[in-house]
């Protein structure tokens, strides 16, 4: 009888551990919520410091423990950096293309989605960021096309520049075609195909391979500065799809790998 009670006292106990894990789960996703909606509605920029925990709880009426709890979720999704020790305390961040994409490389993993995926999605964003930055363009909207012509390779750059230079090129012109959800979401499978690209082939863009790549970047601008969508779409996708091409002849198999979150 008695190691019956005992067993129903842990029991209990432990039923009661669930729940009050459960209830501080759901308090420290409410306040995530409202810290995160303070920031948007506040227009907090990056590097904006935020109340400390004890003033959040205090004015939330919850616990310290749900309030560390809720800017572990905003830090965990980019949206918050909390700083340790004196004069620490949460601070607002921004999320980057490369933290959505290593959170994005997580749910293609878990769906068996191959890189060939990634890079058909990410062709079909790069003229599509070509074709609006374009319209932008005949519309008379003021761009600053200096920044995208600054991106450009040329023959005597080291294979470290050009690659920052190709990656500088992409991330200007999403940029600047003045669709946030286009730029962080073309940045995040960017960085996914990007990343693996570089991983297997480091000396991709070397000296004997790089000359068919100096021409595309400036044949993209010109169309954009002319105010014409849909051959700055056509050029960006067919550099895209030389890119790939490229990568399918330096390893067949690549594109058809899984995506995996490292």
């Amino acid at each position: 009888m008695t190691r019956n009670f005992t067993s129903s006292q842990s029991d209990t106990a432990a039923r009661r551990r669930a729940v009050a894990m459960t209830r501080t789960e759901k308090v420290s996703r409410t306040v995530a919520r409202m810290v995160a909606k303070e920031i948007a509605d506040r227009q907090l920029a990056p590097g904006s410091a935020l109340e400390a925990e004890s003033e959040m709880a205090r004015r939330f009426g919850v616990g310290r423990a749900s309030v560390r709890e809720g800017l572990r979720l905003l830090e965990a999704q980019g949206l918050v950096t909390v700083r340790q020790g004196l004069g620490g305390g949460p601070i607002v961040s921004e999320p980057t293309g490369s933290e959505f994409g290593d959170t994005l490389s997580m749910y293609l993993q878990a769906k068996g989605v191959r890189f060939r995926e990634v890079a058909e999605a990410a062709l079909e964003m790069e003229g599509l960021a070509a074709a609006m930055l374009a319209d932008r363009v005949a519309a008379g909207e003021d761009v600053d096309l200096d920044a995208l012509a600054g991106k450009q390779i040329v023959p005597e750059m080291t294979d470290d520049e050009v690659v920052d230079t190709a990656v500088g090129f992409h991330q200007t012109l999403r940029e600047m075609s003045g669709n946030y959800v286009l730029t962080l979401t073309g940045s995040a499978l960017a960085h996914i195909y990007t990343f693996r690209m570089l991983e297997a082939h480091p000396d991709v863009w070397d000296d004997e391979e790089r000359e068919g790549f100096e021409g595309p970047h400036q044949a993209i601008h010109n169309a954009i500065a002319a105010g014409e969508p849909e051959r700055a779409r056509r050029l960006a996708r067919e550099h895209m799809r030389e890119v790939i091409d490229r990568l399918s002849a330096l390893n067949p198999r690549m594109l058809d790998e899984r995506v995996d979150w490292r």
